[in-house]
């Protein structure tokens, strides 16, 4: 058997909470030279979140490709602004942002979620500092934030029908887990539970921990049972374009008999059905056995985009199920 379990995320709103510098650096805040460039100079006070950030989709929701083949080269006008906002903060959060004009590249990204109309930055905690004016914010990663832009392809709807949807806070929970470290750089800054900004979504750690999978052999049929166990959405979620693949291939020796794909999508647009796993769904594929297979490799994938080609989707979870006996 053999499960993935390396990390390898869909757009939208950055969540953050802790506030962060801009207009002015701190003598206090020491410069790394390996820090990654946001608008500003939030990464000098904040490297680790400046760091996580950059692994994110957030960071890339504007240069992706699958952003540009989704948007049709960016002229489908209504993906971009979340995709490149002007602060959310300016319209409040679950008004549908405005599409900044510069520094579009930079994606989601620290302004985008923390700086207000007047210049000040929000978080939980309201720490002073004299890098910038703080305000505490008691919606700040809270459902309300992230539907400002979640909300547009039904992923905060189903959320709020699932067992967590009373939990103001379900989404960070799950996408911005705890960590202890400081908060920012400087002399005697105190450890403290802060939030990971990678916003780690369709990865195979995530997936597997979300998503119960069981292979079995059944006579002439192999059996695959998949539970969402701890998804607040649809797997997947997102726009129509995003999809997920269950692909069973068969195999004597090294040849490849056979191969299955299962499509877990939103084609209501196409034909009207809804594949998607759905938050606490129990669902079984039966794939038929070929009499001369000996094994077969169950792989779940994830497309950005359904028109890509197989070999760009992540690989979620695989597994080889040896089949000597069953399918004679």
């Amino acid at each position: 058997m053999k499960v993935i379990s390396n990390w390898g995320v869909s757009c939208v709103a950055l969540l953050g909470l802790m506030g962060f510098a801009w207009r002015t650096t701190p003598a206090s805040c020491p410069i790394e030279n390996d820090l990654p460039k946001v608008r500003g100079d939030c990464q000098t006070c904040h490297p680790n979140e400046a760091k996580d950030w950059a692994q994110s989709r957030h960071a890339a929701a504007w240069e992706s490709d699958s952003f540009i083949a989704t948007s049709r080269n960016r002229s489908l006008k209504m993906c971009l602004p979340c995709h490149a906002p002007e602060p959310i903060l300016v319209k409040g959060f679950g008004e549908h942002p405005e599409l900044r004009a510069e520094e579009r590249p930079h994606g989601i990204d620290c302004i985008s979620c923390h700086q207000d109309a007047n210049g000040a930055y929000h978080g939980t905690l309201g720490t002073k500092t004299d890098a910038h004016p703080t305000v505490k914010n008691e919606k700040f990663g809270t459902v309300d934030m992230c539907a400002t832009c979640h909300e547009v392809f039904g992923t905060v709807d189903w959320y709020k029908q699932s067992a967590w949807g009373k939990d103001p806070n379900g989404c960070v929970n799950c996408h911005m887990p705890v960590v202890e470290r400081p908060i920012a750089t400087g002399e005697g800054m105190p450890v403290r539970k802060a939030r990971v900004h990678k916003f780690e979504g369709a990865t195979p750690a995530m997936f597997q921990k979300g998503v119960k999978m069981e292979i079995t052999p059944r006579e002439d049929q192999l059996q695959i049972k998949m539970e969402s166990v701890e998804v607040g959405h649809t797997v997947p979620t997102g726009p129509e374009y995003v999809v997920v693949i269950v692909e069973t291939r068969f195999f004597k020796g090294e040849t490849e008999l056979s191969k299955r794909q299962t499509l877990l999508a939103d084609n209501t647009a196409i034909d009207g059905s809804d594949t998607r796993l759905k938050p606490g769904e129990r669902r079984v594929i039966r794939v038929p056995v070929p009499p001369e297979a000996e094994k077969a490799v169950v792989r779940v994938l994830h497309k950005r985009n359904r028109d890509f080609p197989d070999e760009q989707a992540r690989v979620l979870y695989e597994q080889e199920v040896a089949l000597t006996g069953q399918g004679a």
